[in-house]
């Protein structure tokens, strides 16, 4: 008897420890719940907020460019948008404080300048979703008998439901419902019913309209491309890629495509009716833009990069290795690699300014780490070869990848430490630290300064190739909307140009479709199209922008004079590709 009572007592015991236990965990659960039910017969989304400290307003933490107001839904009878300053909020409509929040909205697929869209339908009816434009920022609470923790909530918890669906990310696949805790700038979730292609090196959940030669030729150069970046690099992935590729305007008149990268992930969007038929030279593009994206797994995941204003080594270094890995394909020869760098070259010069490249980031001009960036790691890789044949630029990524495996971070002194090393000089590693630093600089003497040093031929010359053309055809509009609404918001197709509106910007006040500028053609005669604008500037006459079929979009006047054409900078070397 008195066994069967002390076996009694010790149940009572543990249940009750585990009582404790369950209501200490959920007292001391301080995350932010976001509960995601997405419905795909009607395309909504029901959101709830669960907090676990009562607040009297909440704030998105994502700074997205869209408004909020026009798409998300709010209980008008709980709930009222409101601001403070430049930041959106959420109130109870009477003051009262709250822990829980709904909200409802359609997908979003429309366009997001510089940020990442909102939803992104496939074909079938499933869709993406991207986390971060739900997320919300902690409140800062100082009185900690209100929160310990001195915050409203500390983490982020998704609770994702789709009955009858799969939900897909991070590699992983579940039926119906999930759960998972935000990290870094959070990923696409996929809602449908695709079944997911599986190979030994990623994950893709490819659309079903997809023309099948884009996959056939994607599926088979992908897994080749991870290879050839793990043996370049001495390092093989530690996670397997997403790959998330759909199709969309389908019925439209072009080709283009859109994407890009988060955690563990790619994302690629096909666009237009172009891509229907088999083409290299689209393909081409495509698989440039999938090498370089590709590379951030590892320069940008694996290994991160300390620095923004810095980034010439993340993204010039990702174009190196797309550059280096379709000629290692067979995609492109070493003329035509060549001349990729040498219009990135170009490109630098003409963009950079006279400010210096740290300074890209806060002016808005990215495209700058990618071009100067991609110049810099050719010329880094003609001196490797220069000092050593049978190295290349991969050996610099490889040294900081080996000399940074336990803080799997690197900064703008590794990159120049091993190129140093390899050079065995420190002259070139000092002509690219002035460059990334010193402002007022003749971006077209230093550059060509670093090409020189490894006996490569630069000379100056007025014939253009047919990207610099599009290039100075599309400065006219791109130097139109930065003097009238300090912004671009411009997207290029295969002949023409579309721009967006920018808010306050009455010359830009709506959407454009641009071809010609005056009779000339942007793409086609570039240089012609440009020397008018210059001309019609100077003269104080209004650009006539049209569209392709010639009829005029807008008269838009000129606020400043632009530069001169720059003569193009040829490189010729007799130093083979890798």
């Amino acid at each position: 008897m008195r066994c069967r009572i002390n076996g009694f007592y010790l149940l009572i015991t543990v249940l009750l420890h585990i009582f404790v236990f369950q209501v200490s965990a959920e007292e001391n659960d301080f995350a932010l719940h976001i509960h995601v039910r997405y419905q795909q017969n009607d395309d909504q989304w029901q959101v709830i907020y669960q907090l676990p400290i009562a607040v009297d307003h909440v704030a998105f933490n994502r700074n997205s460019n869209f408004d909020r107001r026009n798409l998300y839904q709010l209980d008008p009878t709980k709930f009222v948008w409101d601001k403070a300053g430049d930041v959106l909020l959420i109130r109870s409509l009477d003051g009262s404080k709250f822990t829980s929040l709904e909200l409802s909205f359609s997908s979003y697929y429309d366009f997001i300048q510089k940020d990442y869209t909102h939803n992104i339908k496939y074909t079938d009816g499933s869709t993406l979703l991207y986390t971060n434009h739900l997320t919300l920022g902690a409140n800062i609470i100082e009185d900690k008998a209100v929160s310990p923790i001195g915050a409203s909530f500390s983490g982020t918890q998704f609770h994702f439901y789709a009955p009858g669906q799969n939900i897909i990310f991070l590699g992983q696949a579940y039926s119906d419902q999930t759960h998972w805790t935000l990290e870094n700038e959070g990923t696409y979730i996929y809602f449908g019913n695709i079944t997911p292609i599986e190979t030994d090196n990623m994950l893709a959940i490819v659309d079903p309209q997809l023309p099948k030669w884009v996959w056939n030729q994607t599926l088979k150069y992908f897994p080749q491309l991870f290879d050839y970046y793990q043996s370049k690099t001495g390092q093989a992935l530690n996670f397997k890629p997403v790959v998330f590729f759909n199709y969309d305007q389908l019925d439209g008149d072009y080709s283009n495509y859109s994407g890009g990268t988060l955690d563990g992930l790619v994302q690629l969007t096909i666009n237009g009716k172009r891509w229907i038929e088999e083409n290299d030279r689209q393909f081409n593009t495509l698989f440039y833009f999938l090498a370089h994206e590709a590379a951030h797994f590892w320069n940008g995941q694996m290994f991160t990069f300390e620095e923004q204003h810095h980034a010439w080594m993340h993204e010039g270094g990702a174009d190196a290795f797309a550059n280096f890995a379709m000629l290692e394909f067979g995609l492109i020869d070493n003329s035509q690699m060549m001349l990729r760098f040498e219009q990135a070259a170009n490109n630098c010069v003409l963009n950079k300014g006279t400010e210096s490249l740290e300074q890209a980031a806060e002016l808005w001009r990215y495209r700058n780490y990618y071009d100067c960036g991609a110049a810099m790691a050719l010329a880094s890789h003609l001196a490797i070869q220069a000092e050593s044949p049978e190295k290349s630029v991969f050996d610099v990524w490889q040294g900081i990848f080996k000399a940074n495996a336990v803080s799997r971070s690197y900064n703008q002194q590794d990159y120049f430490d091993q190129l140093s090393l390899l050079t065995g000089s420190e002259t070139l590693t000092q002509a690219l630290a002035r460059f990334s630093r010193d402002t007022e600089l003749d971006n077209q003497t230093e550059v060509a300064s670093w090409f020189k040093q490894s006996g490569t031929t630069v000379s100056l010359s007025e014939d253009y190739p047919a990207a610099v053309k599009q290039h100075w055809g599309k400065q006219i509009v791109s130097d139109l909307m930065r003097t009238h609404c300090n912004a671009i918001s411009i997207s290029s197709y295969d002949d023409y140009l579309k721009t967006y509106p920018i808010e306050s910007c009455k010359a830009f006040e709506k959407s454009y479709e641009i071809q010609y500028v005056g009779n000339f053609d942007i793409y086609k005669e570039g240089i012609a199209a440009y020397q008018l604008f210059r001309e019609s500037c100077v003269n104080k006459r209004s650009i006539v922008l049209k569209n392709r079929a010639k009829q005029t979009e807008a008269e838009i006047s000129c606020l400043s004079i632009p530069q001169n054409i720059s003569p193009y900078m040829k490189l010729v070397t007799t130093t083979s590709g890798d």
